[in-house]
């Protein structure tokens, strides 16, 4: 699998492209490929399908809300790593305030997953003490463009986390952390990507181009025009 995983991808050059058109080159590199190594149990039609669909299924688009737990882990992650004592255990304070207290049992399934024991207890000699504060959590888009001629439109898509965190040990270490996170999502897709019971998840949405919504249409109609008009001079022929 390592092997021809290889060899599929040695020869293109990847740019920043969508994670759709990603998955399409894939699907089309990999009928190339299986094609000319002549591998014969993938001339099968159904296995053929069933390995193209489950590429499809990893095309999937994170939330917002998801895109923001991942950088929520990623921060802990990271404080984690600077505690002094790796065998201590671990007293939580957390100050979310409302907005973000979605992401608490976050917070403690990322410090758990990184092999802390933790607890909001109070601190004591045999723990390390960290006070993490989540500051801001905000989405942006950029503006609207086409993928090819005819194609979807897509917008980069900015998410962004800060905060501040505390760790109290023999010294304190005070320090601010800032993650974001860009990658590029069907326009046609935010609003199902957004959760409107948590605001920081929605952002300023941008207008599609004026051409382009005038544009398709008049191709529609027009491409109509010239099929019904073939059809009645074959006919009259």
């Amino acid at each position: 699998m390592i092997i021809w995983l290889k060899r599929l991808f040695q020869s293109d050059h990847f740019e920043f492209i969508s994670e759709s058109r990603m998955l399409k080159l894939i699907q089309k590199k990999m009928l190339r490929f299986f094609q000319h190594e002549n591998i014969g149990f993938l001339k099968q039609p159904l296995i053929l399908f069933v390995l193209l669909f489950s590429l499809q299924l990893q095309a999937q688009t994170k939330t917002n809300l998801e895109v923001f737990k991942a950088l929520v882990d990623s921060s802990i992650s990271n404080i984690l790593n600077k505690v002094g004592d790796p065998e201590k255990k671990i007293s939580l304070n957390l100050k979310l305030g409302e907005s973000y207290q979605v992401f608490e049992d976050q917070v403690f399934k990322s410090a758990k997953a990184s092999g802390k024991s933790v607890s909001v207890e109070k601190n004591d000699d045999s723990k390390s003490e960290i006070s993490y504060t989540l500051e801001n959590a905000k989405v942006s888009y950029g503006e609207c463009f086409r993928d090819g001629f005819l194609g979807a439109h897509y917008v980069p898509r900015v998410n962004s986390l800060s905060g501040s965190y505390r760790i109290f040990e023999k010294e304190v270490i005070v320090d601010d952390f800032s993650l974001q996170v860009v990658d590029t999502v069907r326009y046609d897709e935010i609003e199902s990507l957004e959760n409107s019971s948590y605001p920081f998840t929605n952002g300023e949405i941008p207008s599609e181009p004026f051409f382009s919504s005038l544009f398709e249409p008049l191709v529609a109609v027009t491409t109509a025009a010239i099929v019904i008009t073939l059809f009645f001079t074959v006919r009259s022929k």
